[in-house]
């Protein structure tokens, strides 16, 4: 099996970390997600709680972004460039250090000069609905509507963040290298297609 740096981006409620945990046992190597707010906390002096409120949001659509701004002589880097810079230096060094499963925080971009496998997961709104009921105990008595509601706005902070810090738009499949559907395979279904996937991978 071809064990590289995998990063998986997702839309919310679509399972992209149960899959990144199952893929990451099926190849025995270490997985990030949260995992990375406690790194970040330790290593940048942050808070853990105040990271999980705050990471993955971009700045107020008037700022500048990073990418504009970072060669300025005034720019003073806001609380999400510091969170991305923080973050970015992270998985950057885990990426070093061996294979691994990264989910979110724009590690596609972040490791785009280093070999990565960038994997995009995506599911119909009403599997996503079904999904997040049976895991968020506190909405499972939200109607469909309040659900959709709270998932759309979910995907609209990750896609904000995504795009105003990589340049990029978030789930173009020319961003990645392999686009899943979870619907009709589940997450059981995605792990056994990336890890073909993967066979093949040169």
């Amino acid at each position: 099996m071809n064990k590289r740096v995998i990063t998986i981006g997702r839309e919310f409620g679509s399972g992209g970390r149960e899959i990144g945990i199952l893929l990451a046992k099926r190849l025995d190597i270490p997985f990030y997600d949260k995992e990375l707010l406690k790194l970040a906390s330790q290593e940048g002096d942050f808070d853990e709680k105040f990271l999980a409120a705050n990471e993955e949001k971009a700045p107020d659509l008037s700022a500048p972004s990073l990418g504009r701004m970072a060669m300025t002589t005034f720019y003073q880097p806001s609380l999400s460039d510091t969170i991305f810079l923080e973050q970015s230096k992270i998985i950057r060094g885990l990426a070093a250090k061996g294979p691994c499963v990264i989910v979110g925080r724009c590690a596609d971009y972040v490791l785009r000069e280093e070999g990565s496998v960038d994997i995009f997961i995506s599911a119909s709104m009403e599997y996503r609905i079904k999904r997040k009921r049976a895991v968020v105990p506190e909405k499972k008595d939200d109607t469909d509507e309040e659900m959709e509601k709270y998932i759309r706005e979910a995907d609209k902070q990750r896609m904000k963040y995504y795009e105003h810090y990589t340049g990029r738009r978030w789930g173009r499949v020319e961003n990645y290298h392999l686009c899943l559907f979870a619907d009709q395979v589940g997450a059981r279904g995605a792990v056994e297609t990336i890890l073909t996937y993967l066979e093949y991978w040169k």
